[in-house]
Parts: structure tokens; C-alpha cells; sequence
């Protein structure tokens, strides 16, 4: 009879490793929930790498996340893949590529919008298109960059001089796009023509065939020559070429 016990024994250790085995196998096979907190701390971390330094207020006004997404049980990594020339304000489709022990399980999509927000300069009242703007004509508020396309003007300084193109309204951020410089040489003009070289200085008289601010390239005839070239505004009457 002792070799019975030893044989029941044996059978009762074999069937333990069995059932050990097969949980075992079970665990590892096991299907886990893409939890939603894994997703947004995963789109924080994307945020706070690609938005550093700008001096913007960012919060997720609202994330569209996959529902019911199971992957392998294992040590799961998230990676997201925003599109080439996201520049953090405009609404966007992310990629999300799932990874369990280093191997791509899951290629998903996620839609974020963010809210962001940062000092801009803005209109006091209504602006109509052709303005020349003043300092008493403009401030700076705290805005969603949404609001300026992108293309917010951020210093009052930059936009002191310049004339509007199209009509702002009250309280509205000022683009950057919205602006243009004033025309300190206009066409017709007599303007003194200036081309200095290595020590060498001549001036000419000349006539603007085009307008421009200071900075601009403006369109000159050589009075001396009647030839008509390029030139770039440096003051109210005169111009620079090269030579």
C-alpha cells in the first residue's frame, strides 16, 4: 500500500504544476484595458516637451480617446506621433503607436484641442482698415492663440507705425498678417540716391517710381542716366544701391 500513497502523491504534484502552469500561462496571456489616465499622461508629457518655453497657458480643452482598447499583458509603452508642422494651438489628429515588451501592438488616432493661451497685443476699440496705429490705440491681453491664427503680434512696440490692412475689431488680437509699413517714399518723389563701396561714396538725384517703407525696395530712376533700378528706402528722401 505504501507504493500506492507514493503513486497518489506523485499524481497529486503533478496535477498542481499543471494547474500552476496553465494559470501562469493564463496571466501572461492575459488581455489588460487601455486605461484613459495612461493616454493623457502620455499627451502631457508630448506637451510639456514640445510646447517648453514658449510662455503659453496650455490645458486640454478636450481629448477624444479609444474606448475598449485591450493589448497583451506586459510592460506597455505609448508613444504619439504628431503630424510635421503641428505648431500647438490648431486642432489635430495624433498618432498613437502601443507598444507591449517593446513590440507595436495597437496604431491608434488620437483628435486633441488644446486651449492656449498668451499675451498678445489687442485693439481698444474698433480699428478701421487703413489706421496708422498709435499706443493709445492698442494693449496687451492674455488670448487663445486660436483667436490670432497662430500669427499674434506680442509686442505693442511692433506694431507702433504701422497701418492696418483690413479692419480689427474691439477687444480682437492683432496678426501679424494684419499689418503693413507705412510708405515713407511714394512714387513720384524726388529722392537722393546713395551707393557706397569700400570707402567710396556717390550720390545722384533721382526720381521713386514706386513706394515703400524704410526697409523696402522701392523702384528709382537715375535722373543722370534715366535708368531705372532697384533701391532700398533708408529714410523720408533717400535711398541705398549696391555697386
Amino acid at each position: 500500500m505504501r507504493w500506492l500513497s507514493r503513486l497518489i502523491c506523485v499524481l497529486g504534484m503533478l496535477c498542481l504544476l499543471c494547474v500552476v502552469g496553465a494559470a501562469a500561462q493564463a496571466a501572461s496571456s492575459a488581455q489588460v484595458p487601455l486605461q484613459e489616465k495612461e493616454i493623457r499622461s502620455a499627451v502631457e508629457r508630448l506637451l510639456a516637451e514640445k510646447l517648453a518655453g514658449r510662455g503659453w497657458d496650455v490645458s486640454i480643452r478636450q481629448l477624444s480617446l479609444p474606448q475598449g482598447i485591450l493589448t497583451s499583458n506586459g510592460e506597455r509603452d505609448l508613444e504619439l506621433l504628431p503630424p510635421a508642422g503641428w505648431q500647438g494651438w490648431e486642432p489635430v489628429s495624433i498618432a498613437l503607436v502601443v507598444r507591449v515588451n517593446g513590440v507595436v501592438e495597437k496604431n491608434l488616432s488620437l483628435r486633441l484641442l488644446l486651449d492656449a493661451r498668451t499675451e498678445m497685443v489687442t485693439a481698444k476699440r474698433q480699428l478701421l482698415a487703413g489706421t496708422v496705429l498709435t499706443p493709445d490705440d492698442l494693449e496687451l491681453q492674455k488670448q487663445d492663440l486660436k483667436r490670432a491664427g497662430g500669427l499674434p503680434v506680442k509686442n505693442i512696440a511692433d506694431a507702433i507705425g504701422k497701418k492696418l490692412r483690413m479692419t480689427v475689431r474691439e477687444g480682437a488680437p492683432l496678426r501679424s498678417n494684419q499689418l503693413a509699413e507705412v510708405p515713407v517714399v511714394v512714387s513720384g518723389q524726388l529722392v537722393t540716391i546713395i551707393a557706397e563701396s569700400s570707402g567710396v561714396r556717390i550720390t545722384v538725384s533721382g526720381r521713386a517710381k514706386s513706394s515703400g517703407g524704410i526697409g523696402d525696395l522701392v523702384r528709382v530712376q537715375n535722373l543722370m542716366s534715366n535708368k531705372e533700378i532697384p533701391a532700398k528706402v533708408l529714410d523720408a528722401s533717400t535711398v541705398e544701391v549696391g555697386f
